[in-house]
């Protein structure tokens, strides 16, 4: 396939139709993906309710609120304090909530934080809970900026619209992970009835990104499953409470003409299987050797995989070198002939400490090894090594 364009270029890697070189998807940068997100509406102003105090907002990025996207109307408790004037109280340790209710603990650097304590505490209270935490999806406004920028810069590249993180993430931080854990077995009825909840606004948030015409190819969705070791649940378990959440989104995204990615961390081979029985387009690993490439390399032309260099042991430590043949191995072991593959950069290397020489030489080894008119056919059918 010769002088594809990079919609074009996506599309034929997700559906195993011969790209002509491998798929970039960066945040910045040179990519092949213009990644598209929603503002907090500006009628969620947290901090003045009782229950809040102390609590600053939490909006995922802070560039959001330092180059003035969002505005906060500071309550009294914050307006008062000098230190927390002209956005001063981004560097200090600090509780932050967001729009679902879930507090966030800050370290006073430019990170999203770790979940902190559980809020909703009783399913009796979910009702009034979620009446009172519930993102409001369908604000116009909070797609206005990303239309403009699409309509500038994102015409001519595959549009992927940010879900945020996941209904299953959402579940646990609202309840606290250990609890939510064992919801599944004691509480099966309440957690089923949270989930369909937070799917039903997941919906809604797809709906809106075509709305109000952003006009997404397709859908990224944050949602970690699994430890180092496997999967939080077994896949029958995984199937009857998840069949209802993930196969809704990925209906409703084919229902409107878009793809959907699912990024996830963990061991999470065993949920394969489950993802491509629902329609799964593609997943994003961020460390695919986390889960292995002998355990993925079976599903090779199944789903398709956009990866990054793994995270924890090749991209922050790795030599150049070590870091451009990673290449080789990703393409062989996740993508096929036909496509499947696609390059992921994750974007706070500053957070993981990778060094420029690294990104460039993840760089150099998509030149190398990722045009596939370059690849000999013998290149896919050489031995995979064991270890």
């Amino acid at each position: 396939m010769i002088n594809i364009n990079s919609i074009e270029r996506v599309k034929a890697a997700l559906k195993f139709k011969n790209p002509d070189r491998v798929p970039v998807m960066k945040f910045f940068g040179k990519s092949d993906v213009f990644m598209m997100a929603r503002i907090p509406s500006t009628q969620w102003q947290p901090g003045h309710h009782e229950s809040e105090n102390g609590l600053f907002p939490h909006v995922g990025h802070e560039l959001i609120i330092k180059s003035g996207l969002w505005k906060w109307d500071m309550p009294d408790w914050a307006k008062d304090n000098p230190k927390y004037k002209r956005n001063k109280w981004l560097k200090i340790e600090r509780k932050e909530i967001d729009e679902w209710g879930n507090i966030w603990k800050r370290a006073g650097i430019d990170t999203m934080g770790h979940p902190g304590e559980p809020r909703l505490l009783d399913y009796t209270d979910m009702d009034e809970y979620l009446s009172y935490y519930t993102p409001i999806y369908d604000d116009e406004s909070s797609y206005s900026f990303y239309l403009d920028l699409k309509n500038r810069l994102g015409q001519k590249k595959y549009r992927m619209a940010n879900l945020e993180l996941g209904p299953s993430q959402m579940a646990g931080q609202m309840r606290g992970f250990d609890t939510y854990l064992i919801d599944h077995y004691r509480r099966k009825t309440d957690l089923k009835q949270l989930l369909k909840y937070i799917t039903d606004q997941y919906i809604k948030f797809e709906k809106s990104y075509v709305n109000y015409g952003l006009e997404p190819h397709g859908f990224l969705l944050y949602d970690d499953l699994g430890t180092q070791k496997g999967p939080f649940w077994s896949p029958k378990v995984f199937k009857e409470f998840y069949e209802p959440v993930y196969k809704k989104l990925i209906d409703t995204a084919h229902d409107l003409g878009c793809d959907f990615m699912l990024h996830c961390c963990g061991k999470i081979d065993p949920l394969i299987p489950v993802f491509i029985e629902w329609g799964l387009d593609a997943l994003e690993l961020d460390s695919p050797r986390m889960t292995g490439y002998n355990d993925l390399a079976k599903f090779r032309g199944k789903i398709a995989f956009f990866a990054c260099l793994d995270i924890q042991r090749i991209y922050p430590y790795a030599s150049p070198e070590d870091c451009e043949r990673e290449v080789w191995h990703m393409m062989r072991n996740l993508g096929t002939p036909n496509g499947g593959f696609g390059a992921y950069f994750y974007p706070q290397e500053d957070h993981i400490r990778v060094s420029s020489e690294n990104i460039e030489a993840f760089e150099r080894g998509l030149e190398k090894y990722g045009t596939y008119a370059n690849i000999p056919n013998h290149w896919w059918t050489h031995p995979i090594e064991e270890v």
